[in-house]
């Protein structure tokens, strides 16, 4: 009789634990009220943002940080870290979906004002630098970067890297 309730007891234990666990995670991108709390919060030098595939890539010095959002507004990061570099180009990823560029200073002080990418497909899209020290750019579809191109403020090229 004892060995039947244990085994009764033990059925029930379960199936209320299969039915305790919480669904499934839906994540979305957060919103901006939730990005500006995070950056204040964890006291973030964002060089650069923006929002791709349900998420938000905030671009810092040696860091970039991915932030999503649950159904239940609950804000998730992630963060990929490097070493600091302050002589070279700094590139992660490849253009699909994105692609983070960290200009070096010795780059800027030259005068850097616009950079320029070449994708696979063959499509070309130039940005103004501005003096800043970092750019997000977000590409739609598959290419890929091939070459990265920065130029001064005649139009002469400083900097060009080949994939």
């Amino acid at each position: 009789m004892k060995l039947k309730q244990i085994t009764y007891l033990l059925i029930l234990m379960i199936i209320i634990t299969g039915c305790s666990k919480e669904p499934n995670l839906i994540y979305t991108a957060p919103t901006n009220e939730q990005i500006v709390e995070y950056i204040s919060e964890n006291e973030v030098t964002a060089l650069d943002t923006i929002w791709i595939e349900g998420s938000a890539i905030i671009l810092m010095k040696n860091s970039l940080i991915t932030l999503y959002s649950d159904q239940h507004g609950k804000l998730h990061d992630h963060n990929l870290s490097w070493g600091s570099n302050n002589l070279d180009v700094i590139t992660i990823g490849d253009g699909a979906p994105y692609i983070a560029i960290v200009i070096p200073n010795d780059l800027l002080d030259k005068g850097s004002k616009s950079i320029t990418l070449k994708y696979s497909d063959g499509t070309v899209e130039s940005r103004g630098i501005d003096d800043k020290k970092g750019l997000l750019v977000s590409s739609i579809g598959h290419a890929r970067v091939q070459d990265i191109s920065i130029s001064n403020s005649l139009g002469e090229e400083i900097y060009n890297e080949s994939r």
